[in-house]
């Protein structure tokens, strides 16, 4: 059974390959693909971190009462944390600028991948176990917002 947890892990998996594929046209200086790879990656991470603060952590704190100091607080303020380094990324695709694309890729992944590990191992989990029977509804309404 898909799980909220399954479906956001595959979401990251997916946000990655795009990543990836906007970097690499980065370094070769394909300002196409960067245009079209970099905004479809800042696009997705960026509904990704709304699904996450408007429907899944409110639902999580809900459940459990945790909220100031518990693990979602954590997950919101390391979202906050990217904000300016997605600014820096989407100037450097209107720019055509592959190496500050590339400085703040690198920026990027060093929250980024520790923060999706955290999500994956503790936050998910502990959502899909506070959720309990009411997690496949709400597995349908983050679906229906198209990540």
């Amino acid at each position: 059974m898909e799980t909220i947890g399954i479906y956001m892990q595959r979401d990251h998996e997916l946000i990655d390959g795009i990543a990836e594929r906007a970097v690499a046209a980065a370094v070769a200086r394909d300002w196409a693909t960067l245009e079209r790879e970099g905004s479809e990656f800042l696009r997705r991470l960026r509904r990704h971190i709304e699904v996450e603060e408007d429907v899944l952590f409110p639902a999580f704190e809900q459940r459990t009462g945790m909220a100031a100091g518990g693990p979602s607080a954590q997950m919101r303020e390391e979202h906050e944390q990217m904000q300016p380094i997605l600014a820096q990324l989407e100037a450097a695709v209107s720019g055509h600028d592959g190496p500050a694309y590339g400085h703040a890729s690198r920026a990027l992944l060093d929250i980024l991948v520790p923060h999706n590990q955290k999500e994956e191992q503790m936050m998910y989990p502990m959502l899909d176990e506070a959720l309990g029977a009411d997690g496949p509804a709400l597995l349908s309404d983050v679906k229906a917002m198209a990540l």
